[in-house]
C-alpha cells in the first residue's frame, strides 16, 4: 500500500509540475498559427516516453540513500524557483525567455522523477530525447522570431516580383507588399513567410528521425531536408497565390470558393495553406522512409509500449514537497497581484463611435501576421473619410478617395491577464510600417515618440505621435493604450520597455500584470503640415473617441 501511494503521489506531482508549463503554452498554442502544433507535440512527448525500453544491466551507480540525497540537492531549489518564474511570468505572460526557463526547470524535475521508475533499470540518456523534443512546441525568443518572419518576408517577396517579372507580369516590390497595377497588392504576410512550414517541418523531421531510430548524422541530414522541402513548398504556394492576384482573380484569395447552407469551403488562401502543409508532411515522409530503406522496417511502432515508464517512485516527502509548491505558487501569485491591484480603479472603456452619415467607412481586413502577434482577444480596422471627399462610381455608390485626405482607424482590446499588452512596445508603428515602405519622420529613429494630451470627456488621455513619408505624401500616426485599471492620477502612459529585463522584473515585484485595455491607433493620410495633422486629430477625436461606463 505504501509503494502505491508513493507511485500515486509521485505520478501527480510529475503531472502537476508538467500542468504549470502547459499552462503556459497553451495560450499561444490557441491565438497563434505559428504554434498550433503544440498541442499534439505533448502526446507524441509521450509516445516516445513509452517506447523507452529498460537495460539489461544494472546501470545504478549510486546507492539508494545516496540517490535520495541527490533527489532532494537538485530538486529541492528548482522547486523553490517555481514561485519567483510564475510571479514573473503573472505580469509577463507573453514573455518568451519565461517559456524556456520554465521548461528547464520542469526537465530537470522530470529526469528527477524519472531517476525513480520503479523495478526497472534505465539509462536516463534515454530520456533526454523524448523530454527535449517538447522544445519544439515553444515559442522562439521573439525578436528572433520576428526578424526570421520578416527576412523570409522579403526574400519571398523579392524570389516572387522576379518571376513575375520573367513572365512579363508587371510588379513593383513595396517592402513586403507587391504591387501588380491594375490588379491592386499582395501582401507577404506571415503565413506566407514560410515561417509556418519551417515549424512544422521540424517537428515532422524530428519525430520521423526518432521514430524510424536514425542515427545522429542522418536526423541532421532529415531536417536540413526537409527545411529545404517547406521553403519550396512555401515559394510554390506564394507564388500561386500571387499568379492568381495577376490574373485578376484575387477575389479567390479571400472569400470563401462555394458555399452550401451554413458549410463554407475555405477560401483559397487556406486551402492552399493546408495543402502545402499536407504535401511537407507527405514529402518529409517519404524521404525518411526511403532514407531507412528495407521492405520490412523494425520502427518505434513495432516495438513494446512500457506505460510503466511513467510509474514514477520519488521519495514520497520529495513528492508531498513538489505538489506544495505548485499549489503554494499558483495561489500565492494570485494573492500577489491582487493584495497589489486592490488600489486600482476600473476605468470607463474607451470607444471608437464611427456612426456619422458623413463619413464614408470602409471595414479592412486585418492581417494574419498582426492577429498572430498582437494576441488580443477583438479587434477591427477601418477606413474612413468624408464624403465630399470620396469617389462615387459608376456602380451607384462611394469609395475612398485614396489621393484626398482620409483615417485609417485599428482597434483593440485585451482582457485581464493572458497575452501581456506589453507586447505593443515593439509592435509600434516605427517597427511595423518601415516594411510597407515608409520612411520615418517623426520621432527620429531610436527616439520616444511625441505625447500628445487628449480630453474626452472630461479626462486626459495621452496619444504618441508618428510621423512618415512615401512619394512626396506624408502619414501620421496618433496611437494611445488606455488600461482597464489605472492607480490615482496615473496616466495612461503607453506600454513601454515591454522587453527590457529590469522592467519585466520590476513589474513582477510591484505587482503590476496585465490588467487589459484598448489600444486605438488613428492614421491620417495625404495632409503635409504636422499642425494641421494634429489640429484634425483634435476634431476628429472629438466627434468619436467616447469613454463608456462598462
Amino acid at each position: 500500500m505504501k509503494q502505491k501511494i508513493r507511485a500515486g503521489l509521485g505520478i501527480f506531482s510529475l503531472m502537476s509540475l508538467w500542468s504549470l508549463l502547459l499552462y503556459q503554452l497553451a495560450t499561444v498554442w490557441q491565438i497563434n498559427d505559428q504554434y498550433a502544433h503544440g498541442f499534439i507535440v505533448p502526446f507524441l512527448c509521450l509516445f516516445l516516453i513509452i517506447k523507452v525500453q529498460p537495460e539489461d544491466a544494472k546501470l545504478n551507480k549510486f546507492l539508494h540513500t545516496q540517490k535520495n540525497l541527490l533527489c532532494y540537492l537538485i530538486g529541492i531549489p528548482l522547486l523553490l524557483s517555481l514561485l519567483p518564474l510564475w510571479l514573473i511570468r503573472e505580469a509577463n505572460s507573453d514573455w518568451r525567455l519565461i517559456n524556456l526557463v520554465l521548461y528547464g526547470s520542469v526537465l530537470l524535475l522530470s529526469l528527477v522523477c524519472f531517476s525513480f521508475i520503479q523495478n526497472k533499470d534505465y539509462s536516463l540518456k534515454k530520456f533526454l530525447f523524448p523530454l527535449l523534443f517538447f522544445i519544439v512546441a515553444i515559442p522562439w525568443p521573439l525578436a528572433t522570431d520576428l526578424k526570421l518572419t520578416q527576412w523570409l518576408q522579403e526574400k519571398v517577396s523579392t524570389m516572387i516580383v522576379d518571376c513575375l517579372l520573367l513572365l512579363e507580369h508587371e510588379a513593383i516590390l513595396e517592402g513586403t507588399v507587391i504591387d501588380i497595377g491594375v490588379f491592386g497588392k499582395v501582401g507577404v504576410d506571415q503565413a506566407c513567410s514560410g515561417i509556418n512550414g519551417l515549424q512544422a517541418s521540424l517537428v515532422v523531421s524530428l519525430f520521423l528521425g526518432a521514430y524510424y531510430s536514425f542515427s545522429l548524422i542522418h536526423r541532421f541530414l532529415l531536417v536540413l531536408g526537409g527545411l529545404l522541402i517547406a521553403l519550396f513548398f512555401n515559394l510554390a504556394r506564394a507564388f500561386c497565390l500571387s499568379f492568381v492576384k495577376v490574373k485578376g482573380k484575387g477575389h479567390y484569395i479571400d472569400n470563401s470558393l462555394l458555399s452550401v447552407g451554413d458549410f463554407s469551403i475555405p477560401n483559397l488562401h487556406d486551402l492552399v495553406g493546408f495543402i502545402e502543409t499536407s504535401l511537407i508532411f507527405i514529402f518529409i515522409l517519404l524521404l525518411a522512409r526511403l532514407s531507412k530503406g528495407g521492405l520490412f522496417l523494425t520502427t518505434l511502432g513495432t516495438s513494446k509500449s512500457n506505460w510503466g515508464n511513467l510509474y514514477v517512485c520519488p521519495p514520497l516527502p520529495f513528492s508531498v514537497m513538489a505538489i506544495f509548491f505548485v499549489i503554494s505558487t499558483v495561489v500565492g501569485t494570485e494573492l500577489h497581484f491582487t493584495s497589489k491591484e486592490k488600489n486600482m480603479l476600473s476605468q470607463p472603456k474607451l470607444q471608437l463611435a464611427l456612426d456619422n452619415s458623413e463619413i464614408l467607412i470602409k471595414e479592412n481586413l486585418i492581417s494574419r501576421q498582426i492577429d498572430a502577434q498582437l494576441h488580443y482577444e477583438e479587434a477591427t480596422s477601418y477606413q474612413c473619410q468624408d464624403r465630399f471627399r470620396a469617389i462615387y462610381n459608376p456602380y451607384g455608390f462611394y469609395e475612398i478617395n485614396h489621393n484626398d485626405e482620409y483615417w485609417q482607424a485599428f482597434v483593440a482590446h485585451w482582457d485581464l491577464g493572458g497575452a501581456c499588452a506589453a507586447v505593443l512596445s515593439t509592435h509600434s508603428p516605427a517597427s511595423c510600417l518601415p516594411l510597407t515602405g515608409l520612411t520615418q519622420i517623426s520621432p527620429p529613429v531610436g527616439d520616444d515618440p511625441i505625447l500628445l494630451p487628449l480630453e474626452v470627456d472630461n479626462r486626459k488621455i495621452l496619444f504618441e505621435v508618428y510621423e512618415f513619408y512615401k512619394n512626396q505624401s506624408k502619414l501620421f500616426v496618433f496611437r494611445c493604450f488606455w488600461p482597464h485599471k489605472l492607480e490615482p492620477s496615473e496616466p495612461n502612459l503607453f506600454p513601454s520597455g515591454g522587453y527590457n529585463f529590469e522592467g519585466r522584473i520590476q513589474s513582477a515585484i510591484e505587482g503590476r500584470r496585465n490588467v487589459g485595455g484598448t489600444m486605438i491607433a488613428l492614421a491620417l493620410a495625404n495632409v503635409n503640415s504636422s499642425q494641421i495633422a494634429v489640429s484634425k486629430f483634435q476634431a476628429f477625436a472629438k466627434l468619436h473617441l467616447k469613454l463608456k461606463v462598462p
